[in-house]
């Protein structure tokens, strides 16, 4: 499992496509890289695109213990092969990875984008702007029953007036990956209601852009802009959006986040 007997690290496949500034995707809970397959034509004249499965999910073994803060090493460590500096997006429980990649390794991280994510996802008394356990439980007890199923309910129920257009092409990408590893789904649910980056994100160093829709319901768009004053990046909202910007909005996302990687690198990077 381990890359080599030096490493606490497995070695997480990665892709890597195009040329220019990198950066690294990181999909959401229960999902894969595939899903920013067709997000790809958008950017790939821009960027030297990485494409990493999450440890314990599609392609990646997991990591023990399966933590945020094991998976944000976990690709730190397989990035620092490829590239010294880079930017990190990341899609729900991927831009909290990403948040934690940037508050970690400031000297690696240039530029930190978060796709219809949030420093917390579980609602609170004093965080309104996210969803219940329970929802997260109901998503992961279908993933575990039907996982194609699962996901194409998801994604119908996230891209509204787009399903039509994407639909064929997401069931197929659904089947590129293996379906997500029982520890990931298991170990996921308490991993992405434990997060709570709330009091660490002002550590981040590096330009952040938060992008939101403000029809999402698993991670409210509230929790995008909080995220943006506490750091002092940007918040863009899309209002036609829910849970997969990039895949509903994709040329608007991508316009945006090449604006945003256009930005001077962070002060750590430049040191």
């Amino acid at each position: 499992m381990h890359s080599s007997s030096s490493s606490p690290f497995p070695s997480l496949p990665v892709e890597s496509l195009g040329s220019g500034p990198d950066i690294v995707l990181l999909h959401g809970w229960g999902l894969h890289s595939e899903f920013f397959r067709p997000w790809l034509p958008h950017v790939l004249a821009h960027c030297r695109v990485h494409l990493i499965d999450l440890p314990g999910h599609g392609l990646s073994p997991p990591v023990a213990p399966f933590t945020l803060d094991t998976m944000a090493q976990a690709i730190a460590h397989r990035m620092a092969t490829i590239a010294p500096h880079y930017a990190v997006a990341g899609w729900s429980l991927g831009g909290a990875v990403a948040l934690r990649l940037a508050i970690d390794f400031p000297e690696r991280v240039s530029h930190v984008i978060t796709l219809a994510s949030a420093p917390r996802f579980l609602r609170a008394d004093d965080w309104n702007h996210a969803t219940t356990s329970h929802a997260l439980e109901l998503l992961r007890g279908g993933l575990s029953r039907d996982y194609a199923g699962t996901l194409a309910q998801f994604f119908e129920l996230n891209l509204a007036s787009r399903w039509p257009a994407l639909s064929a092409t997401l069931k197929h990408l659904a089947t590129q990956r293996p379906a997500t590893h029982r520890v990931a789904l298991d170990d996921g649910i308490a991993l992405t209601s434990g997060v709570d980056l709330r009091d660490e994100v002002t550590r981040i160093r590096a330009p952040l852009l938060a992008i939101s829709g403000r029809l999402d319901r698993l991670s409210y768009s509230q929790s995008s802009a909080w995220l943006a004053d506490a750091t002092g990046g940007t918040h863009v909202e899309l209002a036609h959006a829910a849970h997969a910007p990039h895949l509903s909005h994709g040329d608007e996302v991508a316009a945006h986040v090449l604006a945003h990687l256009a930005r001077p690198h962070s002060a750590a990077i430049q040191r």
